[in-house]
């Protein structure tokens, strides 16, 4: 039986399956989209949320919080217009991986 925090973690990453979907799609048309950096950024949270099971609540909520600051493309600077849009999206990621040792 499936938990609630297996509904969560899933989500999280349908999340982010459908965010790389949509910066690949846009990568196609505009040549300023990091897409190098984002496929490393979710690739990186992806393994992380391999691990969910043996975090605490503080690490968690901290991988969250990159997944949905990550998929937010219109941040900080905008993740699909500028060439250094995901700069601020890799900032908050690789923070939340600290949190977890990754």
């Amino acid at each position: 039986m499936w938990s609630a925090v297996d509904v969560h973690v899933d989500r999280l990453r349908a999340r982010l399956q459908d965010h790389l979907a949509q910066v690949r799609a846009a990568a196609e048309d505009n040549e300023f989209v990091d897409l190098h950096l984002a496929e490393q950024l979710h690739s990186r949270l992806t393994a992380a949320l391999d691990g969910w099971s043996t975090y605490d609540h503080e690490q968690r909520a901290a991988l969250t919080g990159a997944v949905n600051y990550l998929v937010q493309t219109d941040d900080e600077e905008n993740d699909l217009r500028s060439p250094i849009g995901f700069d601020d999206d890799a900032e908050i990621v690789m923070a939340a991986l600290r949190r977890v040792g990754g």
